[in-house]
């Protein structure tokens, strides 16, 4: 295609030639790339001359409207409205404290939605720990809904959701470096939701997704430079980030020892495989296992609620969190949602 031929020679064509395109440039670029006329070949050349290049504000934006714009319909009136997660990094060396923490949330009442991958080469993704724990990882989006609706908590694959996304992710194993589409994934929003927490590992796409979520109306974001590309904060040392409020942004600085917590060793947090990991949750979440892990997991928790809303500070948070931890509230929500699937 002559077309994408000449998009690819824009982004790609060296450091002092090289061009951005502007927002409808990049749109026709991201519908060709997700419809499949772009050649493979074309894809895997524009994808790195991208990612070499780096996007601008414009570029990203389009892509995530296009990216939106290829979801399957999710029909769910949840009351509240669910917080949207991206979880498509994978961990290489921690547990995924994401998974019992949307637990808690979804025990003191606050909808949880996860979105992610579950093929990342090298990394143990959320999808794996979810299914070594009983809870459907497969679910369309309208199954899923009746699912979010009912019990709080859903977890959508993007091959389930999004296809052509999916097969553009797919294509990251092969040419071994991140792409645009792993950028605009975090902002896919399967079931339009206006409150994201959202994990990032590089600083300067605190900037390019604020502004990309602010330009498509969300209402409300926490960002966080999270652990291994996580939503999850650090107990280890301190975490940087934004909340974006009604447009509004205040930088973050998130330190354990804030809210009563001692500082962990990296050592002090377990790893594993789906199956090692989630034998470790069922462990927090029973009351069994104590110390660094379920800290970890009780502040996690915490700014779940604190992006959504739910709570007024990081402080109510955590006492939210540690109740549902207390009374197995937490403990029962997992429970239900395996003994559903």
């Amino acid at each position: 295609m002559r077309r994408m031929a000449d998009l690819v020679h824009r982004v790609g064509a060296g450091e002092k030639a090289a061009q951005d395109l502007t927002f409808e440039e990049a749109k026709e670029a991201a519908r060709l790339l997700l419809s499949g006329e772009a050649t493979p070949l074309q894809a895997g050349g524009f994808l790195v001359g991208m990612r070499v290049k780096s996007e601008t504000q414009d570029e990203l934006h389009a892509f995530a409207e296009v990216c939106r714009g290829h979801n399957l319909p999710f029909d769910c009136e949840s009351a509240p409205p669910p917080l949207d997660i991206p979880v498509y990094a994978g961990k290489k060396t921690f547990f995924h404290a994401i998974i019992p923490a949307a637990f808690l949330m979804a025990a003191v009442g606050q909808p949880v939605l996860l979105h992610g991958f579950s093929g990342v080469v090298g990394r143990q993704g959320v999808a794996d720990v979810l299914a070594a724990l009983g809870v459907a990882v497969d679910l369309t989006p309208g199954v899923g809904a009746e699912h979010l609706r009912r019990r709080g908590f859903l977890y959508l694959d993007v091959a389930r959701f999004n296809p052509p996304l999916h097969r553009l992710h797919l294509m990251r194993n092969e040419l071994g470096v991140r792409t645009i589409f792993n950028a605009a994934a975090r902002m896919v929003n399967p079931a339009g939701a206006t409150a994201h927490w959202v994990g990032i590992s590089h600083p300067p796409y605190f900037d390019l997704t604020l502004s990309t979520l602010q330009r498509m109306k969300s209402a409300r974001v926490v960002i966080l430079r999270g652990v291994e590309g996580g939503p999850e904060p650090s107990v280890t040392s301190e975490t940087q980030g934004f909340l974006m409020s009604e447009g509004q942004r205040t930088a973050l600085s998130l330190s354990v020892e804030h809210w009563g917590f001692q500082r962990a060793a990296r050592a002090d947090l377990p790893g594993g495989t789906g199956a090692a990991q989630a034998e470790w949750i069922r462990g927090i979440l029973s009351g069994a296992v104590v110390g660094p892990s379920r800290d970890w997991v009780i502040v996690t928790a915490a700014c779940g609620l604190y992006a959504a809303g739910t709570c007024v500070d990081l402080a109510a948070g955590c006492k939210q969190a540690e109740a549902a931890l207390t009374d197995r509230s937490g403990w029962e929500k997992l429970r239900e949602i395996a003994t559903a699937c």
